[in-house]
């Protein structure tokens, strides 16, 4: 065994064929990773136009069916009324990179007895929100039928003033004093006001993940090819000098 042989055989060189080897292991892992995670995305992206693509059903007919069976983005109908007063504002939203409020009011149902949901109408950038004209975002007093989508809720939600982080039903239920559907609607029909601005449907792409992994097995490759050549570099450096 040459000296430049038993050179990388020493405690600092195994350290560093340790290390080498580990973030190769990495690498290899974080790849394979976001391939996993471009499948999820696809396997999502399908159940999404799958679901979306249904035929609407009464918010009411819904409610009968078990809880299990509510996922997002079931069409729905619900025939009704908004409450102005029973109003709250989404915060940290965004659209076009523009930030904003997204409008929650609650919604009477024409049930008997009546039944109540909650309803996300859409979109308001901050420009138009903070100058306080909520006459521009005030919802139909009439009967309407609404056109959306059911959504899970969230839970933990915290509500400050008028600001809620997160919709959460059973805070809202008790901050306005009624009984609340389980689900809230996410409305996706622009009714008589400009605003607030109808929420785009989700973007079914595949996002970058598939780039991402091609990036770490490169890295890989890398490792794979430079650090042999590293460890033939310093062989042969340590002959020279022998």
């Amino acid at each position: 065994m040459s000296f430049g042989s038993r050179r990388l055989l020493r405690p600092s060189w195994i350290i560093s064929h340790i290390f080498v080897l580990a973030l190769l292991v990495s690498t290899v892992n974080l790849g394979f990773w976001q391939l996993r995670r471009l499948e999820e995305r696809k396997s999502n992206n399908a159940q999404i136009m799958e679901t979306t693509s249904r035929e609407s059903v009464s918010v009411n007919d819904l409610y009968l069916h078990d809880k299990d069976s509510y996922q997002n983005y079931v069409p729905v109908r619900a025939k009704g009324t908004f409450d102005e007063n029973r109003e709250v504002y989404l915060i940290n939203r965004s659209r076009d990179a523009v930030p904003g409020v997204e409008v929650i009011n609650s919604f009477a149902l024409e049930t008997d007895p009546v039944s109540h949901v909650v309803v996300n109408r859409g979109y308001l950038p901050y420009k138009i929100f903070n100058d306080g004209k909520s006459e521009l975002w005030k919802p139909p007093s009439k009967m309407l039928e609404l056109e959306g989508y059911i959504m899970l809720a969230f839970s933990d939600g915290k509500l400050r003033g008028n600001e809620i982080n997160r919709i959460d039903i059973d805070l809202l239920s008790a901050e306005w004093g009624v009984p609340l559907l389980p689900v809230y609607l996410q409305q996706n029909q622009q009714t008589m006001n400009d605003w607030p601005a109808q929420i785009k449907p989700p973007e079914l792409t595949e996002g970058s993940h598939f780039s991402y992994a091609v990036q770490w097995f490169i890295f890989t490759l890398i490792g794979l090819i430079g650090y042999p050549l590293v460890l033939r570099r310093v062989i042969a450096d340590d002959r020279l000098v022998a």
